[in-house]
């Protein structure tokens, strides 16, 4: 059928929509400084604060974080949302409010995070909160005081459920907590291959390349889908340690063993990270930096992190730009594709199932 608008875009990029695989929204844009930057701090923080959070200031700051989104070409993400307590369910109800809000405009899903293997209360707010509307099972196995025992009820709650799981895995230093091995034979066992997602994972970057290689080889025989979180982890990561690592899961190496790896926006602007505004272009580039993904081949692969292989870990079937695939586009202020890692152009259109969402104009004058 004829176009009802034509825009002519001059040989500027177009992709598919950007796919924020693992965020936050819950917490998003609620800054309390965090003296020490440590990860551990960063949680002490949070449990004090979110409590004084009425309902309406959940609302405003998740639309604040999800039309910030949309502007810098996102079209599908995955939310983490805090389910530790009774009280957090407020926050559920909340957030799958503004989800139907925004449900022509971007794909959201949304994780359950908290402790299975917890509590009586942590164990059923986990599961009301699945029986609300919450998508998978998340959850943070290595602050737990048995890593191992609290990933097994995870896998209990999502053969229970029926819902597939997207866990906080080895946000550590240490090199003894390597639990993305076990989550991995876990998987197989369970027939789960496809249906796991590991965030994280940077105890991966503290071990020897022999450790790393067995690990791997484990992670790829159970197709786990693994989430570099570059700005988060190193604000988080490596505090006290000389010299100070990256902090960063190995993407290179994880990449060399065929794995499905995406980069994410993580924690934006709260005690977690005082940075960020869901810029994917801007987290592809820092992945790049940091990941010594230099090559022409590998910055296409980084930008692939941040669309095709994000899609592929939600799921989302038919995200390319091919014939008959799903009209999630993003344009791009420039006309080089790998420009989009290397100097992060201004986004200055986001499409939607094929309807304009915004579409930015940019004047430059000279005096």
């Amino acid at each position: 059928a004829a176009a009802v608008q034509e825009w002519d875009l001059a040989g500027r990029v177009v992709l598919p929509g950007l796919v924020d695989a693992h965020t936050h929204l819950d917490k998003s844009y609620f800054p309390i400084p965090n003296q020490s930057g440590t990860l551990l701090e960063a949680i002490d923080l949070w449990r004090a604060h979110k409590g004084y959070r009425t309902r309406a200031d959940i609302a405003k700051t998740v639309r604040q974080a999800l039309r910030t989104a949309i502007a810098n070409g996102i079209t599908a993400m995955r939310s983490h949302i805090d389910v530790e307590a009774n009280g957090d369910l407020a926050t559920v109800e909340t957030v799958l409010a503004i989800r139907e809000e925004f449900r022509d405009q971007l794909d959201l899903q949304l994780v359950a995070l908290g402790y299975p293997g917890g509590t009586r209360e942590q164990r059923q707010t986990m599961r009301s909160a699945l029986d609300l509307g919450l998508d998978l099972v998340g959850g943070a196995p290595a602050l737990t005081a048995n890593p191992h025992a609290e990933i097994d009820a995870c896998f209990a709650l999502a053969e229970a459920t029926g819902k597939p799981l997207d866990l906080h895995i080895d946000e550590t230093e240490d090199p003894q907590m390597l639990s993305l091995d076990y989550l991995a034979a876990k998987t197989k066992a369970h027939g789960l291959q496809g249906r796991v997602t590991a965030g994280h994972c940077c105890s991966l970057a503290f071990v020897d390349n022999a450790t790393v290689g067995r690990v791997l080889d484990n992670v790829a025989s159970a197709q786990l889908n693994l989430v570099t979180l570059p700005s988060c982890n190193l604000v988080l990561m490596g505090r006290a340690i000389q010299p100070v690592p990256r902090g960063m899961t190995p993407v290179k190496a994880i990449l060399a063993h065929g794995i499905n790896i995406c980069a994410a926006s993580d924690n934006v602007h709260d005690p977690f990270n005082p940075f960020g505004n869901y810029d994917l272009l801007q987290i592809a580039n820092l992945t790049a930096h940091v990941a010594h993904l230099t090559g022409t081949a590998e910055i296409q692969t980084v930008l692939e992190m941040v669309t095709t292989k994000a899609a592929q870990t939600l799921n989302l079937p038919n995200h390319a730009i091919t014939v008959g695939s799903v009209a999630d586009l993003v344009v791009l202020d420039t006309t080089e594709p790998l420009h989009a890692v290397t100097t992060v152009p201004p986004r200055l259109a986001t499409v939607k199932q094929g309807k304009m969402l915004l579409r930015t104009t940019i004047t430059q004058t000279w005096a």
